[in-house]
């Protein structure tokens, strides 16, 4: 007897993810991937200067990702951090802390260059909502 394959749902947010040949999440059964993503401000149309900016506007990406995944970030198993230098971990600490201390995912942060110079964190999810 063949099984059902599971359906994969493909979340977009803005026109630039197709420039990359990505999607912002991908949801598959009762997972979801969120793709790494930066603190840009999409109705100022710019990323912020301040590292605490960018981490708060990234995880207003991350939440609109989520919401349009069916999921909440409270359904984080897991987090990748990545930050472009190691002086802006202080910065970004409080904010991390204010989204995931309750949560306490399994996390990675990883120091590495940004594609854009401007930024200085990315960070990407994986959430499950199964029983």
């Amino acid at each position: 007897m063949a099984t059902k394959k599971p359906t994969r749902q493909f979340i977009q947010l803005s026109e630039g993810e197709l420039n990359y040949a990505m999607s912002r999440a991908v949801v598959q059964g009762d997972w979801c991937f969120v793709s790494g993503t930066m603190g840009y401000d999409y109705k100022k149309q710019e990323l912020p200067e301040s590292a605490a900016q960018q981490a708060m506007n990234t995880f207003t990406n991350i939440r609109q990702a989520l919401d349009a995944a069916g999921f909440e970030l409270g359904h984080t198993v897991r987090v990748q951090y990545t930050v472009s230098d190691r002086k802006y971990v202080k910065e970004v600490l409080p904010i991390i802390k204010a989204h995931f201390d309750k949560i306490l995912p399994a996390a990675t942060m990883v120091l590495a260059e940004m594609v854009d110079p401007k930024g200085k964190i990315e960070i990407e999810v994986t959430c499950f909502k199964g029983a």
